[in-house]
């Protein structure tokens, strides 16, 4: 009998290969999983970054020096994808981040210590955040903005808001009892809609109306909002409004446009603080700067103010006026005030005077040469009393400031002035704006005219050109060929 070696053998040693082959595969794949287990690392590749912290909440969350604790309420099995992956940034970012998930049909006493304190009752899927001031209910409509369709008649998701509602909160918390504005009523002022009072709420402001026509300034204001009224204030009304301001270290911020007839007793209040509002429209003569084909609708220039302006440079914030007025200095202004311009138009503007005759929008002889001072801010500080004796105010040559469809237009630029404008009221620091994540095809986009029609000339004259070009060029080696 003929002996053959096996290791000669090529069945054996193919046999032999693959059975080690697949004994390092099996080998390799134990140590990727304990590897990866020890080192747990994932990545967001949404283009929204939907499962990641934007860099504003980051840099919070490096500086929250107190604790927070993240109660989500959710059904054992039932959590929200995007949520538990954001709690759980949460709480990797921060040291001071405690998160727990509680399921509220288990554990239905836990919600009871809250529901006092929690307007409309505490849905499932909200997120309760607890600090050292209290805590703050961040519902499932907090997380999502819903807008309805009119083109397919069904509500769609226009923005998803899980990161600024929850960082907003933790703000709040951080920053203490929050002040209480008053908006003055009483002389035909516009109405604030109720998604500006509750964007002043998760900015951590109440705000409450005031008829000042009729009542004293409540002692528990802290600050006024006011907005052009629609009649002059009368005497009593500004006497109230000047005495805040004068005897309770007044802050103030006003919103107001156009004087189309005389106001007195507002016209007072202003230049006790050395300003003085204008009796124009202002039309922007630089199509960098407007917007819409229409030279009334502007986007200001902004100024360098570290507390209001450059946190919205920074985050690439523009504001929005529409025929705004100007805002001038009192020749002799106390001296004991401080000004600090915020936004203003190009020197190309021109004021067109309420009692104008001109028939075109283009400027005449007649018109005011610019540029104009669109918002400024105001400190007035008296050392008569002591300690020192601090009035502020902040005011803007145009109520549309305060609207919300313009506000919407321009991804939240506006309302961001106002709210770092009273933040610096009461010398509190910036806010925290965390952008939304939209949809595709949901984020606006905002061009001045001077693009729009760079880009007109691009697709009407410029790409034709090329084409044409390259058809002649075609054209003329075929011909010679």
């Amino acid at each position: 009998m003929k002996f053959t070696n096996p290791l000669k053998d090529k069945r054996f040693r193919y046999g032999t290969l693959s059975t080690a082959m697949m004994i390092i595969a099996v080998v390799i794949f134990v140590l990727v999983t304990l590897v990866a287990e020890e080192f747990n690392r994932n990545w967001d590749l949404t283009a929204e970054q939907m499962f990641s912290l934007s860099p504003q909440s980051e840099r919070f969350l490096e500086e929250l020096d107190v604790d927070i604790t993240l109660y989500y309420l959710v059904r054992t099995g039932g959590e929200d994808l995007i949520i538990s992956q954001l709690l759980s940034e949460y709480a990797a970012a921060s040291p001071h981040i405690t998160v727990e998930i509680r399921d509220p049909m288990i554990n239905p006493a836990f919600l009871h210590q809250f529901a006092g304190g929690a307007e409309g009752g505490i849905h499932e899927g909200s997120v309760i955040v607890r600090g050292p001031h209290g805590f703050r209910v961040v519902g499932p409509d907090d997380m999502e903005t819903v807008v309805f369709n009119w083109q397919i008649f069904q509500e769609i998701t226009d923005s998803f808001d899980h990161e600024r509602a929850i960082t907003q909160a933790i703000h709040a918390l951080t920053l203490g009892e929050p002040p209480v504005v008053y908006y003055i009523t009483g002389s035909l002022e516009p109405p604030l809609t109720e998604a500006f009072v509750e964007f002043m709420a998760s900015e951590n402001f109440i705000v409450r109306e005031h008829n000042a026509l009729i009542h004293d300034i409540p002692e528990t204001a802290d600050a006024l909002i006011i907005a052009m009224p629609g009649r002059d204030w009368g005497t009593l009304k500004a006497d109230r409004i000047l005495d805040f301001l004068d005897n309770n270290e007044g802050r103030v911020f006003m919103a107001l446009d156009v004087m189309h007839e005389p106001f007195p007793e507002l016209s007072r209040v202003l230049e006790a603080y050395g300003l003085v509002l204008g009796d124009f429209i202002i039309i922007e003569g630089d199509s960098r700067r407007t917007i819409g084909g229409n030279p009334a609708w502007m986007l200001p220039l902004p100024f360098p103010h570290e507390y209001i302006m450059d946190p919205l440079q920074r985050e690439g914030f523009v504001q929005f006026m529409w025929a705004p007025t100007g805002i001038d200095i009192a020749p002799m202004p106390r001296p004991s005030t401080s000004f600090y311009p915020l936004l203003s138009t190009t020197r190309d503007a021109y004021g067109r005077y309420v009692n104008s005759d001109a028939e075109t929008i283009l400027r005449v002889p007649e018109d005011e040469e610019g540029p104009f001072l669109l918002a400024v801010a105001v400190s007035d500080t008296t050392f008569v009393q002591q300690p020192p004796h601090t009035s502020r105010l902040v005011v803007v040559a145009n109520r549309a400031i305060l609207d919300e469809g313009v506000n919407n237009s321009i991804g939240g630029g506006n309302w961001a002035f106002i709210a770092n404008s009273m933040n610096w009221l009461q010398d509190q620091p910036p806010g925290i704006f965390v952008p939304v994540r939209r949809p595709p095809g949901r984020t606006p986009l905002m061009l001045n005219d001077a693009q729009v029609f760079t880009m007109s000339g691009i697709a009407i004259g410029g790409i034709p050109a090329i084409l044409l070009g390259i058809g002649i060029f075609v054209w003329f080696r075929r011909r010679h060929s």
